[in-house]
């Protein structure tokens, strides 16, 4: 048994390790606390590449979300799958066979948009369209001072101009990520928010002087989603805090979120003359995203310092006493998401530490 705090897990010899772990009391706290941060469920348009998993997007939808933000298309398969109403492709695509497969998908009776953020997209799903002569859905993503993808605020417009008036285009919303506000104050963080809200508002009301509807607003973060899910109009699109890690529980520590996916490792060996032990949570365990210190955390001693990163091994200096050879860990990721894309599916662990069920990486491939 390994019972560290409200982690259990009753007999970790029957699974293989490294092993990523969801405790399903956490999850459930983290699907209730987003949607209460949010003003509802229903406020909200939540990333699946956290997760992958088909069986979290149902609990999700259970909890009243309004759909899902999607990074590949396999992911817009998963969201579409799990029964979602409405999901929003929120990466461009530059490639016409990717078009092509956005469209089948976008057959159903689901919302399922693109985003564009310069002409060239707007041509080529255009030209997709057309040749299928089918509607395509099309948001505009609106560069909120990131300067990783979207259309600057004075280009927006006309942007979103041409795709209205494309024949088999149907302008669907603006998205906007601002994910370079990493900013640990609360009111910091709602002074940002607010900024990008006050932006996005006036980009609508100028859309709407010309005669274009403009049916939806997805915006936000992990660190700002509640802001954009209670203003009026908008839908928040938090991602990370569905499980939570150490990077953003370092940076928000009023959130009353809880670890929910963890990875069970194990002792491989042990040198005390170096204060050393090693473990099995090398790369291919692990994300190595971040700086080494920062990449796991482990629940039996969060001071052991993460030093060291092989393709299988992960070096942690642990002064005596130290654990025996053999013993299991817990480690909480530094970053959670591209943790999820090493494992093909997650072990579900009770409030007893008992195995309730087996969660699979539905997405985990991108195509």
């Amino acid at each position: 048994m390994i019972e560290v705090g409200e982690y259990k897990v009753a007999e970790p010899d029957d699974i293989e390790t490294p092993a990523m772990l969801i405790f399903a009391d956490q999850l459930d706290n983290n699907i209730r606390v987003v949607s209460e941060l949010a003003g509802g469920g229903e406020n909200l348009i939540v990333h699946v590449k956290t997760h992958k998993s088909e069986a979290v997007a149902r609990k999700q939808l259970a909890s009243g979300v309004a759909g899902f933000k999607c990074a590949t298309l396999k992911e817009i398969e998963l969201a579409l799958g799990a029964g979602a109403k409405e999901a929003i492709l929120a990466y461009p695509m530059a490639q016409k066979i990717k078009v092509q497969r956005f469209a089948e998908l976008a057959q159903g009776e689901a919302v399922v948009s693109a985003i564009a953020s310069a002409s060239q997209h707007v041509r080529i799903l255009g030209e997709v369209a057309t040749e299928r002569q089918q509607t395509l859905w099309v948001m505009i993503d609106v560069d909120a001072g990131m300067h990783r993808t979207g259309v600057s605020l004075a280009d927006a417009q006309g942007l979103y101009r041409q795709i209205a008036e494309h024949p088999h285009l149907e302008p669907s919303g603006l998205h906007i990520y601002d994910g370079h506000e990493h900013l640990t104050d609360p009111g910091e963080r709602q002074t940002a928010a607010q900024r990008h809200i006050d932006d996005a508002n006036q980009l609508k009301q100028a859309l709407e002087a010309e005669g274009f509807a403009v049916p939806r607003i997805v915006g936000g973060s992990t660190f700002t989603f509640a802001y954009y899910g209670r203003a009026e109009g908008m839908h928040g699109s938090p991602g990370t805090c569905i499980y939570w890690d150490t990077g953003y529980g370092g940076l928000l520590p009023d959130m009353p979120f809880k670890w929910a996916a963890l990875v069970l490792t194990q002792v491989v060996d042990r040198h005390h003359g170096e204060q050393t032990i090693t473990t099995d949570l090398g790369l291919k365990a692990i994300s190595d995203d971040g700086p080494l210190p920062r990449r796991a955390t482990l629940l039996q001693n969060p001071h052991a310092e993460f030093i060291g990163q092989n393709e299988e091994h992960g070096i942690f200096r642990w002064p005596d006493p130290q654990p025996e050879i053999g013993s299991y860990l817990l480690a909480v990721p530094g970053h959670v998401c591209p943790t999820t894309i090493r494992y093909p599916g997650s072990y579900v662990i009770d409030a007893e530490g008992q195995i309730a069920d087996y969660y699979p990486h539905t997405a985990r491939d991108r195509h």
